[in-house]
């Protein structure tokens, strides 16, 4: 409930002009355009730009529900302060990544198949998203425990 709610108390403008753009818009162009050359992807404020596509990126296409729950899952777990600090930088590494790949491919998406953006931002890739969230945590916590249990 705290993190949701400092997120939700950053400004819009902060978010548009400088969060998503370094963080997000301009990292998901060099990506496309490194992949794809062709398709001479612009990063403006939170917007990814081309002749085929304007892509924009508010809040809550960030992944940041997600992010919000690995956080959480990693800080309540019994587990020992460094083991809960390499949780959470992996976890955060690996949800900004798994982000930016979503983000890189709904730009193609609705570059070429626009018909399928919405089942696909809607409800593909959050489910993705947060099913591979799941699993990094059950990764991390089955890892995280000394604990040897016999079996019943």
């Amino acid at each position: 409930m705290l993190l949701d709610y400092s997120y939700f108390k950053i400004p819009v403008d902060l978010f548009a002009n400088v969060i998503y753009y370094h963080g997000v818009v301009a990292v998901c162009a060099d990506l496309i355009n490194f992949f794809a050359p062709l398709e001479q992807v612009l990063a403006k404020q939170n917007h990814l730009l081309s002749a085929k596509a304007d892509l924009e990126i508010v809040r809550g296409c960030d992944g940041a529900g997600v992010l919000f729950l690995v956080i959480s899952a990693v800080l309540v777990f019994p587990s020992g302060l460094k083991r809960k600090l390499l949780g959470l930088l992996l976890g955060i590494g690996l949800i900004y990544s798994l982000n930016l790949l979503r983000i890189s491919a709904l730009y193609f998406i609705i570059a070429y198949h626009p018909d399928w953006f919405q089942l696909i931002h809607t409800y593909v890739a959050p489910t993705l998203m947060v099913v591979l969230g799941c699993f990094y945590f059950a990764w991390w916590a089955f890892g995280s425990t000394d604990q040897n249990h016999e079996p019943a």
